[in-house]
């Protein structure tokens, strides 16, 4: 057994990602995958007594491969990569970092926005030809002035994201599984509706609800048949929410203006993805929460979770997907 707690980041880091957990987690023994091949990270982890993990797998076998685990840390909030029963059987506690991401991917969720409705992608290939069409852009391009903005979910991100549109003279509607009290409603300017009115009112359908059973599809041919088709759709959440092949048919058809995903079913989409074809779709890497400046305060609450855990202290109840033990 190493004499100091190892804590394994299972992602490929960039090492100045790597810097700022060791300098934060000093106390411990920091150790790093440096790839994705699966007998690596077996090896890596008989000896770690904490995972980190970014948008990796965690699985019952990676899980099993760790006798000493007692802590399994997301660096973000989406746990549905994480085999949550297979942990729950180890005595494994399972945190995620509540709202640590939510500024950065309101930000990226917004900037999708209206780079598709200002048609910055076009603009910008139209001036790299040397072409200086500007009434072109202005018959095609609108403001978010005056238009509803419509959120699928509403919780640390999709409140953050109604400000901010608010900020632009947006009207807000929201969706959620659980609706917030009226006078929260009134405090925050916003109008619950259901999914059906959220589908048929919105000229912004931004996507801000975890994977579940529930929500896994719930934006596919028939969503797409009930929106505006000048409706913009926005993904920032999970991939596993959105019928991409629906959603590519919706776009050539017309039937959507465009979409701005940040998150798809199968990462990275395939090169071969009819959506890549299509310039009024902006696709990302993941990147909603993937700001440099905000790594340290998610690497700080991850410490702040594992010195409690291992200390068995009182933890932060709004992190906690798998607590401890009886």
């Amino acid at each position: 057994m190493a004499e100091r707690p190892v804590v394994l980041a299972l992602d490929v880091l960039p090492e100045a990602s790597r810097a700022i957990i060791r300098e934060m987690f000093s106390a411990y023994d920091t150790r790093f995958a440096s790839g994705t091949d699966r007998a690596e990270l077996i090896a890596l982890a008989q000896d770690a007594t904490v995972f980190l993990s970014s948008w990796g797998r965690v699985d019952a076998e990676l899980i099993a491969a760790a006798p000493q685990l007692r802590v399994i840390q997301k660096l973000g909030v989406g746990v549905d990569k994480f085999d949550l029963d297979a942990a729950r059987a180890q005595g494994v506690v399972v945190f995620k970092a509540a709202g640590i991401n939510a500024e950065a991917v309101a930000e990226l969720a917004v900037l999708l926005t209206f780079a598709i409705a200002r048609n910055l992608h076009k603009a910008v290939r139209l001036s790299r030809e040397g072409r200086f069409e500007k009434e072109v852009l202005r018959a095609e391009s609108t403001q978010i002035l005056g238009r509803t903005v419509g959120l699928f979910g509403f919780g640390h991100i999709g409140r953050a994201v109604a400000r901010r549109f608010q900020a632009f003279g947006a009207e807000i509607v929201y969706y959620d599984a659980f609706r917030l009290p009226l006078e929260t409603e009134r405090e925050l300017g916003v109008r619950y509706v259901d999914f059906e009115e959220l589908l048929r009112v919105s000229d912004v359908v931004s996507i801000h609800a975890p994977s579940t059973p529930e929500t896994d599809g719930a934006f596919g041919a028939a969503a797409f048949a009930a929106m505006k088709p000048t409706a913009i759709l926005i993904n920032t959440a999970r991939g596993e929410l959105v019928d991409e092949a629906a959603l590519a048919d919706a776009l050539v058809a017309g039937r959507l203006r465009g979409a701005g995903l940040d998150v798809i079913a199968n990462e990275p989409l395939s090169p071969d993805s009819p959506l890549f074809d299509l310039e009024q779709v902006i696709v990302t890497p993941h990147i909603g929460g993937a700001v440099g400046d905000n790594f340290p305060r998610v690497i700080a609450r991850a410490l702040e979770n594992v010195d409690a855990a291992l200390a068995g202290a009182p933890l932060r109840a709004s992190d906690v997907v798998v607590g401890p033990a009886a």
